[in-house]
């Protein structure tokens, strides 16, 4: 959801809730795959996100050429015609890349740039300045992405809270494990951030106790996620932690380096969204004990895939 804040961010917005990262569809020749982009777009919505975030790092964005990336923006938010709120990840190695991101997804209609440090940057305290310059070109308001393994940067809480400072942003997309501990460094510092927790969930649980205002992950069954936030917002943190450890065994299977991403494109193709669960990357195609393994955890957890709505149960 998008909560209208009475204060005064200069973002205008406040982003919470369980948001969905799209990976990028490709076909068995490797080719960006339009109508599978779009038809786990209309299924994501279907399955009760609160937003998506187009071109996250699990988008595979830099594989993709200019074109592709355009072309598969736009059909992105053709297919969800103002339905939800999209926010875009606009990382980039210079401004001036970032800012022509950020004015290409601006005139999209997005609602915010999602920007992490330029990979390898040697020195943070440069990173105020970055996100200063980039707030100001791009004319999207920032969540500012904190995100050390694709970036190779780790960026202190005094630092992002600079950063957010800067950009005259307030929210944070959190991705510097554990994560749990820093959110509530941050939160401590500055009771009104809104920071999402990710890395496929993994410690979603636990980011929202500390605080978290929501999970922005890409893994395949959201509806899960959404349970587990919706439990702890209705007070009951039993049933949360109930529903959270039940589905463990599939959001860590999702969430394991290198192969993760391929993972959770064969469960999306199993799910009838993805034609293909190609990538671009490293971890694909996934072996035999591989697929094994995840029929095996979908097996336990009695977990038909199907492309409609799934009711998660404790």
């Amino acid at each position: 959801m998008i909560d209208m804040p009475s204060g005064t961010a200069p973002a205008g917005l406040e982003l919470r809730g369980t948001w969905y990262i799209l990976p990028t569809a490709f076909d068995v020749d490797g080719a960006v795959d339009i109508p599978s982009l779009q038809r786990l777009v209309e299924a994501a919505i279907g399955w009760g996100v609160d937003g998506l975030t187009a071109m996250g790092v699990m988008a595979e964005p830099t594989s993709l050429t200019t074109t592709e990336r355009s072309t598969a923006l736009r059909a992105i938010f053709d297919a969800v015609s103002g339905r939800v709120p999209i926010a875009v990840g606009c990382s980039g190695p210079s401004v001036r890349t970032v800012v022509e991101l950020a004015t290409e997804a601006a005139g999209l209609g997005a609602v915010a740039a999602m920007v992490a440090s330029p990979t390898l940057l040697k020195n943070v305290d440069l990173l105020p300045g970055f996100y200063r310059a980039v707030a100001t070109g791009g004319g999207l308001p920032l969540i500012v992405q904190d995100e050390p393994a694709a970036t190779g940067v780790t960026v202190p809480v005094s630092v992002l809270l600079a950063c957010l400072s800067a950009a005259g942003s307030r929210t944070i997309k959190l991705e510097d494990p554990p994560t749990p501990p820093k959110i509530g460094r941050l939160l401590a510092a500055d009771p009104g951030l809104a920071v999402f927790g990710g890395l496929g969930g993994a410690a979603a649980l636990w980011e929202l106790e500390r605080g978290a205002c929501g999970t922005m992950t890409g893994f395949a069954y959201p509806e899960i996620l959404r349970a587990v936030r919706g439990a702890l917002a209705a007070g009951d943190a039993p049933g949360a932690g109930r529903l959270f450890d039940r589905y463990l065994p599939l959001i860590a299977y999702e969430a394991q380096p290198v192969i993760g991403l391929a993972i959770r494109k064969e469960v999306l193709r199993r799910r009838g969204t993805l034609a293909h669960a190609g990538t671009r990357g490293l971890g694909g195609p996934l072996d035999g004990p591989t697929l094994a393994a995840l029929d095996e955890i979908l097996e336990r957890l009695a977990i038909e895939p199907s492309i409609g709505p799934y009711t998660p149960t404790a």
